[in-house]
């Protein structure tokens, strides 16, 4: 084997034209054609080593008009086999930095190859940065209608299955992307692709000829069909021992004797487009023989399970069988003779589709087990039969069998709940309100959190340039959603039509889009060009608006950018009389309904359309306000039914040392669907001075479409709360934030932009205490962070003015990742100035140290004795850290700065002792002054340990401090402070993104 270098520039050049050629649009003005790709391999499993040595050959046939010189082979065991390869770069992106393959148990590669080509050998290369891709030159052109024999032997060492897809659990074996496979080349050209975990497969179709040498008391699920007597004889004698699914037995391991007698399985599978086996001493196996409702095909079924989850798995045979024979009746016969249905540990997902086969992870119910075998039961035409290519097109064969499968659950459970799938009881459900929510609101919910937020992605680009959140929302649930509702407007008849002449078409091909679109468009006089152009490739969103009724005509204004079909429907209590399909429309139209006795017309009832906000959707008949909408009170928290208000609350108990003892209470609209306008009211009742106290905030939210600007958002806040001497501190802040749209939803980078304009109390007033006037100040920041588990780190620019100072800053916070989610060595570097400074107010120079409540003049966090004089209690030690970062208590003796600079280091601790929450800090101070004793350097240090809830509380303790941070606070316990930081935003950010 030979590996290019990345200074053999010519070779690099070459690879580059080739690719660029391969890919280039032009291409596409080709007539379709298909290479024919059959393989024959030997193999044999080495189970005490967890290792495969094999031979294949490769029966290649080049059906396209090109002369072909190169042939480009994925080796997919190498992208398990260093941290460099795409598929650690991947999986570093989404979990952060960890050992991966350094650990030679998670390590995989093949090794021993070595290509021959009609017998001769041949120079083949493995492509620069991507090991798991080799280009093999031929030493004779491949021409038109020509055929070649390549062969090679191969030996691979299997990682321990906890990265993706190919692994082993001790002798539990899943064997996936594991032979040497010719990449496609098709109209398009070559498509050499890197296996990833988010990213699936394009691969040649052809017929498999595999024989398999494994220890004689393993089982094996497998593609294809068993072409062996006596193994088949085994299978059939496990079937019939039913025994596992006993009381006594559940959960319980056979017991296996060891054995060195091996034996060799043979597995034959036409038209197929890959080949994946998994081998386990301890499968049970059910099996049965179903014959397809229209042609009478009769089709083998096994499941293959082992002793986990299998009282869970009791009816997977049955919901297997039924997906098998729906889906043949609706889209065509299911392509294969076999099928099989096998449970093993996942490492990519809670189910994986192969030809003739699927495997299912653990699942926490009977309820999510259906559904993954469903959809991946869906996967045997949108995938299997129709080889799309799944890594430029995902939304092809994920949205079609996310669709069927959705279809198939709600034919299968047409009443089932959202509470039956999410809580543990009904009355759970009645508390939360979510007890009358169908099932297939999830999939709304979930999706209306990128829509609302501005963050979606059109559905045809390939599956690497989705982020890992937007891959599902987008892929699977919207994907699924927009064929749902081209289904509902076609009619389901119509719709079947179309893609059973779609299926009957390309099966065992490779369709696009543009092949589903002509398949539809056949069939139907409507205009298509609403899903295809603007649902499929653009983000344009839908929102439809019922303005009026009068004198049968509803006037509806579309307020999104998608002309796309609306139902109408007209509604007596809660029964619907009428429903009516009208082609989409841009502005305003008059839509005559017909004549009825209703109490209500509705957009979409059923919530079939995509719709981003539903409470513009309805009109009464009748009553004084015919479109407003229920409001849904809820304690606490609840699932947030999109046709209502909701107006959440929480009964709250609060103290400060000049409130004394309140009572009040949280009103807010929610925290996990984004809303236009977002609100959080805490209004207080202190009984020390018998007047209202509290915090109020109010937002809007802008979403432009298609703009540089992702989200603006107009804040309005107020605070108030007691002070000294019977007062209060007042502050009212207006806010405008902009975050910019990223370049690339999968770039780590973005930035915002924010200003603020603030009134608040005089704090020296407050403090002497005298009636305050209210002060203003002005701020404006520019934010560029990377938002990313490896490495992330936040830049601040910022910019603030009073009527007697200005000041500027620079904030930087940087994590150096260590090996875990969430560990490593932060870093923050603090630069500031004072521009101008006039008057007496110290308060609004630079702090060298945190800041105690009563030094904050914009009275920002949450302080219990906010005006206390340290250190009269252990409330007066809270502290807000910001500036120069300092611990130690030094800003009354030392004063404030007119410039400063600082460094502060934090870290994980290693291993276990990370859970603890104890972390190591240590702070560098240079400034502009110096302390006025014999310790008067203007460079301070100080270290120790910190310890708490990251974010929210912890409490610090510098234990090493310089001499001049020594000679003005004493001993340690006099250094004690803490940090309180409750911000529901980011706590609420937080629950989305988990």
């Amino acid at each position: 084997m030979r590996v290019i270098k990345k200074n053999t520039l010519l070779g690099q050049l070459l690879i580059a034209l080739l690719l660029i050629i391969g890919h280039c649009p032009i291409a596409s003005s080709k007539e379709y054609f298909q290479q024919k790709v059959n393989y024959r391999i030997s193999v044999t499993l080495n189970d005490s080593i967890h290792e495969l040595s094999a031979y294949e050959e490769v029966q290649y046939a080049n059906n396209s008009p090109d002369t072909l010189r190169v042939l480009y082979f994925h080796l997919w065991p190498n992208a398990y086999s260093d941290n460099d390869t795409p598929l650690a770069k991947q999986i570093f992106s989404f979990s952060g930095t960890q050992k991966l393959f350094k650990d030679p148990e998670l390590r995989g590669f093949i090794d021993s190859l070595e290509f021959r080509v009609d017998d001769l050998p041949v120079s083949w290369e493995l492509l620069p940065d991507q090991p798991d891709i080799c280009e093999i030159r031929l030493s004779n052109p491949l021409l038109p209608g020509g055929e070649i024999l390549i062969t090679t032997p191969f030996h691979v060492k299997i990682p321990r299955g906890v990265t993706s897809r190919l692994g082993h659990i001790d002798q539990t074996y899943q064997i996936t992307q594991w032979f040497p496979k010719p990449a496609v080349y098709d109209r398009n050209g070559w498509h050499p692709l890197s296996y990833l975990d988010q990213g699936e497969y394009y691969s040649e179709f052809g017929d498999f000829d595999v024989r398999i040498t494994l220890p004689k008391h393993y089982t094996v699920a497998a593609s294809g069909d068993l072409q062996d007597s006596t193994e088949l004889a085994r299978l059939d004698s496990l079937a019939a021992d039913t025994d596992w699914k006993s009381i006594r037995m559940l959960g319980k391991t056979k017991h296996i004797p060891l054995s060195t007698t091996t034996k060799t399985l043979h597995y034959r599978g036409e038209n197929m487009h890959d080949f994946a086996w998994f081998a386990d001493k301890q499968f049970n196996v059910m099996k049965e023989k179903i014959k397809l409702p229209e042609s009478d095909k009769e089709i083998t079924t096994w499941v293959m399970l082992t002793a986990r989850q299998s009282r869970l798995w009791q009816k997977a045979l049955i919901y297997t069988n039924q997906a098998i024979m729906d889906f043949s009746r609706l889209i065509g016969d299911y392509p294969y003779n076999s099928f099989t249905l096998v449970q093993s540990p996942l490492s990519a997902g809670l189910g994986m589709e192969y030809p003739g086969l699927a495997v299912i992870g653990p699942t926490k119910n009977a309820w999510t087990l259906e559904n993954v075998i469903t959809h991946e039961m869906a996967h045997s035409w949108f995938y299997g039969a129709l080889g799309f290519n799944e890594r430029r097109f995902p939304f092809l064969d994920e949205g079609l069998s996310s669709s069927y499968e959705d279809r198939q659950m709600k034919l299968n459970h047409p009443d089932k709940k959202l509470w039956e799938i999410m809580l543990k009881s009904e009355k759970q459900a009645k508390f939360l309100h979510a007890d009358e929510l169908p099932a297939e609101a999830l999939q709304e919910l979930q999706w209306l959190i990128p829509a609302r937020n501005n963050s979606e992605q059109p559905l045809n680009l390939p599956s690497t340039d989705y982020n890992r959140s937007n891959y599902g929302q987008m892929i699977y649930t919207k994907a699924s959603m927009g064929f749902t509702y081209l289904r509902a407007y076609l009619g389901d008849s119509l719709f079947d039509i179309g893609m059973r002449d779609f299926y009957r078409q390309w099966r065992f091909r490779h369709p696009g889009p543009d092949d589903l679109r002509t398949a539809f468009e056949k069939y139907t006089s409507k205009e298509l060009s609403w899903f295809f152009d603007d649902f499929i490739c653009t983000t344009k969103r839908i929102d439809y608006q019922i303005v009026k009724i009068s004198n049968q005509q509803l006037l509806v204004k579309n307020r999104g950018e998608m002309v796309s079909p609306l139902m109408i429907a007209g509604l007596l209590d809660d029964s619907i009389c009428f429903e009516k399909w009208i082609d989409g429309f841009p502005g305003e139209r008059w839509i005559e309904i017909p004549k009825g006795d209703y109490s209500e017309i509705k957009i979409d009832p059923h919530h079939i359309m995509p719709e981003r906000f539903r409470l513009n959707n309805n009109i009464r008949t009748s009553g004084l306000f015919p479109k407003s909408n229920p409001v849904q009170p809820q304690l606490l928290a609840g699932v947030e039914d999109p046709e209502k208000i909701p107006l959440m609350y929480i009964p709250l108990v609060n103290w400060t040392r000049e409130n004394g003892l309140m009572a009040g209470m949280a009103l807010y609209n929610g925290l996990i669907t984004p809303k236009p306008v977002e609100y959080l009211a805490i209004p207080f009742y202190s009984f020390n001075q018998s007047k209202l106290a509290g915090f109020g905030k109010i937002s809007y939210h802008f979403t432009p479409y298609n703009n540089l600007i992702r989200m603006a958002t107009f804040t309005l806040q107020g605070t108030q709360f007691g002070a000294p001497g019977n007062q209060d501190y007042r502050k009212v802040m207006v806010g405008l934030d902009i975050h910019f749209r990223k370049n690339r939803s999968t770039n780590s980078f973005q930035h915002s932009i924010h200003g603020r304009f603030t009134l608040a109390s005089g704090l020296n007033q407050v403090l002497i205490p005298q009636q305050a006037k209210m002060n203003r100040y002005i701020q404006f920041g520019y934010n560029f962070e990377k938002d990313s588990p490896v490495n992330p780190f936040q830049l601040l620019a910022s910019f603030e003015a009073g009527a007697s100072f200005s000041k500027i800053a620079l904030d930087f916070n940087y994590r150096q990742s260590y090996s875990g989610r969430d560990k490593g060595l932060d870093i923050r570097f603090f630069a500031g100035t004072i521009l101008k400074k006039s008057g007496s107010n110290s308060f609004h120079s630079l702090a060298p140290a945190g800041r105690s409540g009563r030094e904050l003049y914009l009275y920002e966090g949450i302080y219990p004795d906010r005006f206390a004089v340290f250190p009269s209690s252990f409330l007066s030690r809270q502290i807000t850290l910001s500036e120069g970062g300092l611990v130690s208590p030094v800003n009354h003796v030392l004063g404030y700065s007119k410039w400063l600079l600082s460094v502060s280091l934090t870290s994980s601790l290693p291993g276990i002792l990370s859970k603890t929450g104890i972390k190591p800090f240590a702070n560098v101070l240079f400034n502009d002054h110096r302390l006025s004793t014999r310790y008067n350097s203007p460079l301070f240090f100080e270290a120790g340990f910190k310890a708490g809830i990251s974010s929210v509380f912890e409490i610090y303790l510098p234990l090493l401090v310089s001499n001049n941070i020594q000679s003005v606070t004493g001993p340690v316990k006099e250094r004690v402070r803490f940090v309180i930081n409750l911000d529901i935003s980011k706590q609420s950010k937080a629950i989305i993104e988990n």
